[in-house]
């Protein structure tokens, strides 16, 4: 049990996880408060964050496990997303960007991996996942109105807070 980052690879996981999806670049860490708040309410669990690296206040929770087996991060992310999606949570947190950079779109991989998972949703809704917004990630409502569609029966928490909490709800469901 444990804090997994990249590219820690796990081998026989037993507890449900909660995948941290969500930007990173030009975001703030909000992956260290998400884990901090996870950890607080239910230590029984794995939280897998994308961040590489985190903050000293939540050291104590990182997980050991093989650095080499992922030939990159997205592998890495593709299979910690999968298990996730099947055996716990995968939860979305869109904060708006506090630092814009030209050469990249703020969160795109976290609108493909959040359109991906509204499609499975839509095909099978054994898919696990949530959705949380402080309100100023670009395109939110573009986001809800597909939800509204293909997921109708999630909403979008207003607070990391209550995104963290339907997140262990839905893992340990």
């Amino acid at each position: 049990m444990g804090l997994v980052i990249p590219k820690i690879y796990i081998e026989n996981i037993q507890t449900p996880l909660i995948f941290l999806a969500g930007p990173i670049r030009g975001a703030s860490n909000w992956q260290d408060e998400a884990a901090e708040i996870i950890f607080s309410r239910e230590p029984n669990l794995d939280v897998i964050s994308p961040r590489r690296g985190v903050n000293d206040k939540i050291l104590k929770y990182l997980a050991n496990g093989r650095n080499d087996f992922f030939p990159r991060q997205r592998a890495w992310e593709r299979h910690y997303l999968d298990l996730s999606k099947r055996k716990g949570c995968v939860m979305f947190w869109l904060p708006g960007e506090i630092e814009h950079n030209c050469e990249k779109s703020y969160g795109a991989m976290t609108r493909l991996e959040l359109g991906q998972l509204m499609t499975d949703y839509r095909h099978d809704n054994s898919t696990r996942f949530c959705v949380g917004s402080d309100g100023n990630f670009s395109e939110l409502d573009t986001i809800v109105y597909d939800l509204a569609l293909d997921a109708p029966d999630k909403r979008i928490s207003p607070t990391l807070e209550e995104t963290c909490t339907e997140a262990i709800k839905i893992a340990k469901s």
